[in-house]
């Protein structure tokens, strides 16, 4: 479900369509009967009859340009409508819009080159970005005439195709012999599998999440853990499925069902398996907030650390990527090494570790860490010639939402990235924002 609804203002065309439409004697539509009114006339993606020549360029020749409405007067006047060159007089040709217009002129990108486009105001074919007349440029641009290209300036707005970005986490899940430990009568990975099914499915609309289970069990021992699970969205039923028949027994190289690594050497690589994370691709996502949910049960194997390799030197080297992976640590029973997993943490960026002793604290536990990660993060496609001239706006107050990283939005250009801030996001996780207007160029909100 997208939160975010952006709306333009009206382009002022309207007023050459009414020209055109009082020339045809034809009523003024409504405007929702508007679209189909002008493709019923071959003005709006018009076609033409099989057989035309291939010259005229495609029949689906897109919107009719603003301004275009005085060339067609002309063109009805002299030359009418036509399906091929033949059928238009001399010093015209046949536009991809169905009618015959002069020489030099346009009135669909179709009647111009590749990487051409058909200028809105002056009718005639443009390089990108180019111009004549202001009526060239884009909702929000003018037409700088001495340098013939189109800059910020006048007011208009800009519609934009918006995409939510739920943050990426990967959950790193201990599955050592020790995990058979007991909890409230059950083992610790059975308890573990429950909590991490509880918290996934609640936040699988607001987190992307992925699942490594380590160690590998290689023989030797010490062997780093494997991506099982990839990240992805929606992925809560693709981690319930893998660990669904796991048992909470060990085996010697940790075959399922009894997915423990009970094989009698080393097993708990914590910085191994940290380690092999940088680097990851799906934790490397410029767009998004990355980070990694490790789960342990006891103290990391010292023959496991060989060369620097342990919890701290593995979360700080994730945290020291572009974009930076922070690690968030729970240990899941009294046996952990507080001071161990403290240092993991801070080396990740995430200041403490959780403990939890109980069924009930482990879930709380990574409740709450997935919602320290969720965000409020929108990609805004298309071109923002001046992030200054965006103007945001909740449930049409016409006080509008500041330009704030403490408690407002704020916009990066590099990515396209439009994220809200402390106040501003509480609002739309308390689900009080029901209508999110961008507005581009023109300040106040779009009403209905």
């Amino acid at each position: 479900m997208s939160l975010l609804t952006l709306r333009h203002v009206p382009r002022p065309s309207e007023y050459r369509v009414v020209r055109w439409m009082t020339l045809h004697h034809v009523p003024w539509p409504s405007k929702h009967d508007f679209v189909g009114w002008m493709t019923a006339f071959g003005v709006w993606g018009a076609g033409c009859s099989a057989g035309a020549d291939d010259a005229v360029g495609p029949r689906d020749g897109g919107e009719v340009r603003d301004g275009a409405s005085e060339a067609v007067d002309g063109a009805e006047t002299d030359g009418g409508t036509c399906t091929g060159p033949g059928d238009c007089p001399a010093g015209q040709y046949c536009s991809g819009s169905g009618h015959c217009i002069g020489e030099g002129t346009c009135l669909v990108d179709a009647d111009c080159g590749a990487g051409r486009r058909c200028g809105g105001g002056s009718l005639v074919c443009l390089d990108e970005g180019a111009c004549v007349v202001d009526g060239d440029c884009a909702s929000g641009l003018v037409c700088d005439e001495a340098a013939s290209r189109c800059v910020p300036g006048g007011c208009g707005g800009t519609e934009f195709t918006t995409t939510r970005l739920p943050p990426n986490m990967m959950i790193v899940l201990d599955r050592s012999g020790s995990m058979d430990g007991d909890v409230d009568g059950r083992t610790r990975w059975d308890v573990a599998k429950e909590a991490i099914a509880e918290a996934t499915f609640a936040f699988d609309d607001q987190i992307r999440f992925g699942l490594t289970t380590y160690s590998a069990c290689r023989p030797g021992g010490c062997s780093p853990g494997e991506i099982v699970v990839p990240i992805a969205d929606y992925n809560a039923v693709a981690i319930d499925e893998f660990l669904a028949p796991l048992l909470g027994r060990g085996s010697l190289r940790g075959i399922p069902p009894n997915y423990l690594c009970d094989s009698g050497n080393p097993e708990t690589s914590t910085g191994r398996t940290l380690l092999r994370l940088v680097g990851e691709p799906s934790l490397l996502d410029p767009l998004r907030d990355n980070s990694v949910l490790l789960v342990t049960d006891g103290q990391e194997s010292g023959d496991c650390t060989s060369g620097g390799e342990n919890g701290p030197a593995g979360a700080a080297a994730l945290l020291g990527q572009d974009p930076p992976v922070r690690t968030y640590v729970v240990g899941f029973s009294r046996d952990v090494d507080a001071g161990q997993l403290t240092a993991v943490a801070e080396a990740g960026g995430t200041d403490r570790y959780y403990q939890a002793d109980s069924a009930a604290d482990l879930i709380t536990a990574l409740e709450e860490i997935a919602g320290r990660e969720v965000t409020c993060d929108f990609r805004l496609e298309g071109d923002v010639p001046d992030p200054a001239e965006i103007y945001v706006y909740f449930n049409d107050d016409p006080a509008g939402i500041p330009t704030d990283i403490a408690d407002g939005w704020s916009y990066d250009e590099s990515t396209g990235r439009l994220e809200f801030h402390g106040a501003a996001c509480d609002r739309i996780l308390a689900g009080e924002v029901s209508d999110i207007d961008v507005v581009y160029g023109c300040p106040g909100p779009v009403i209905g």
